[in-house]
This record gives C-alpha cells, structure tokens and sequence, in this order.
C-alpha cells in the first residue's frame, strides 16, 4: 500500500522521538566511558561533554589494585547468579498452582500473595526479624529477605495459563504423570522464555540493589559492588573533622577527590556492563517471554 503524507509524517515524528529517547538513555553510558578516560581535572571542571580530554588511565589502574573492588565483584556475582536461579525456582513453583483453574486454594493463595505485595510489616520488624534469625551479615540475607517479587509471579503465572495445553497435560496424565512429573519434565522444558525472563529480571535485581545491603550488611567482606561503589560516591562528600583538617591541607583534599573521581566512572561502568550484556544476548527470549506473559484471558 502507497503511504498517505500523514503516515509519512507519522513515521518521521516516531523516529525522531525514538532517536531523542535513545540518546537519552545512550548518552550518560557514553559520557561514563569518557569520563573514565579523561583526567579528573577536566571532569570536575565540567569540559568532559563529547570528547574524553587529558587521556588518563590511572583510573583504571587504580581499580585493578583497589581489593574491595573484586571482592564486591565476586558477592555480586554470587547473589546474582544464585539469588536468581533460588528465586526464579520459587516463583515458578508458585506460580503454577496458581495458573491451574482447577485448583482450589488458588483464590486464596492469590488474595494471600496480593495483600504481601501492597502491606508489609515495615523495615523495623522485618530488621528484628532477620536479626533473630541470625541472617544479618550472611550471604543468606540477600538471597532469603524478598525472594519472591509478587509481580514475577502474577507474570509467570499468566504465562503458564497461556501456553496451557489440556490435551498435553491429559496425555502426561494417561502416561502415569501427576503434577510434579508434568511440572518438571513437559512444562519447564517447553517454558524456556519465562524462565529466562525470570532469570534475567532476578538477576539484574540482585545485581543492581543495594538497600539490603546497607541495612543488612556492615562486614566489607559481604559487600555487593553496588554497596562498594556507594562507598566510594560518598567519599566525595567529607565533612566534619576530617573536612576541616583537609581543608588544612588543600593540596592533600584535592588530591582525594581526584583519586575518587578517577575510579568513580570506572566502577560505574564496571558494574553496568555485565547486565547490558546480558540484556543484548537473552533479548530474544526477554521479549518472547514478556509478550507471551502478558497475554489475558
């Protein structure tokens, strides 16, 4: 079909806005990998916009001696890694009963699940709670607290009501299959893009939060890299006796916050990187699971 002048101008107005909202989101990765490469003097003086000026590596040199990088590096990994296949495990379990018409406590089940998603006991209890329970300042902590997200669960959920095939489930029944066997051996192999889905969206949730942590975690070697570079933000922010006694000497305070702001871009790219990448390669399946899940009946 020839298209009308209004399609045109429809077609142009959205690439244009897309265009605008991908150089929304691209720019300030950019300007990361610029700022990184260029000497601090210039990125706190505010001329690092397009081009990275006074090519400088001592950035980078740092953050490969810094420890406390690679030991937050290696927990994320871990709590990422293991908090989304542990997470990923119980949602889909969940999520199964509750896909099944034929299952009586599914009313209540969900009304259960609805109501822990809009109130909670507050961060007070819950701090007491996981104190009592000895969790605090344990790789456990982030794995346990919240490791079920209502709104993955509703989304598997539908997914699975979706893709339901009676016929399937009445043959694996006639072949000696109860749930577990149907749940296990025809149902999560043939659900691979939710899985992934879940999978992805635990991950980059472990991997970028870092709440728990500060409220959870006080021994360094439990740190996520996002509670290790929270650390290093907040080192840009003196105050107090230390402020004055750098004030003192000015040369040694300036020399601080250049050292801070040559790792900060770095470590911020650092711990961007892993899950853009993973978005890129799983995308195929984040989509396909997302518009499968999403489907109503």
């Amino acid at each position: 079909m020839k298209e009308s002048r209004n399609d045109r101008i429809f077609t142009m107005v959205t690439g244009l806005v897309m265009l605008l909202m991908c150089a929304v989101v691209i720019y300030p990765l950019y300007f990361m990998l610029i700022a990184s490469l260029s000497s601090p003097e210039y990125v706190l003086s505010g001329q690092v916009i397009l081009w990275p000026k006074g090519l400088n590596l001592e950035g980078y040199k740092r953050i490969f001696n810094y420890d406390m990088l690679w030991t937050g590096y290696a927990n994320s990994m871990f709590y990422a890694v293991v908090g989304a296949i542990l997470s990923t495990s119980l949602t889909l379990m969940a999520a199964y009963p509750l896909s099944r018409s034929d299952f009586s406590g599914k009313r209540i089940l969900s009304l259960f699940f609805l109501f822990a998603m809009f109130f909670q006991g507050g961060l007070i209890p819950q701090y007491i709670l996981v104190n009592q329970l000895h969790l605090r300042n344990t790789y456990w902590v982030l794995l346990c607290v919240s490791g079920i997200q209502v709104m993955n669960l509703l989304m598997a959920s539908s997914y699975f009501r979706s893709t339901y095939i009676p016929s399937l489930y009445e043959a694996a029944e006639i072949d000696g299959c109860a749930h577990f066997g149907y749940f296990f051996r025809i149902l999560l192999p043939t659900s691979t893009p939710i899985i992934i889905v879940m999978l992805l969206f635990y991950g980059v949730w472990q991997w970028n939060d870092y709440f728990r942590a500060m409220i959870y975690l006080d021994k360094e070697q439990y740190y996520p890299i996002q509670l290790v570079l929270k650390e290093l933000l907040a080192s840009n922010q003196v105050s107090g006796p230390l402020f004055e006694m750098l004030t003192e000497d000015q040369a040694a305070y300036e020399e601080m916050l250049k050292a801070a702001e040559s790792m900060k871009y770095g470590i911020i790219l650092m711990a961007t990187l892993p899950m853009l990448l993973l978005y890129v390669f799983l995308q195929r399946f984040f989509i396909q699971g997302i518009t499968l899940g999403s489907v109503k009946e």
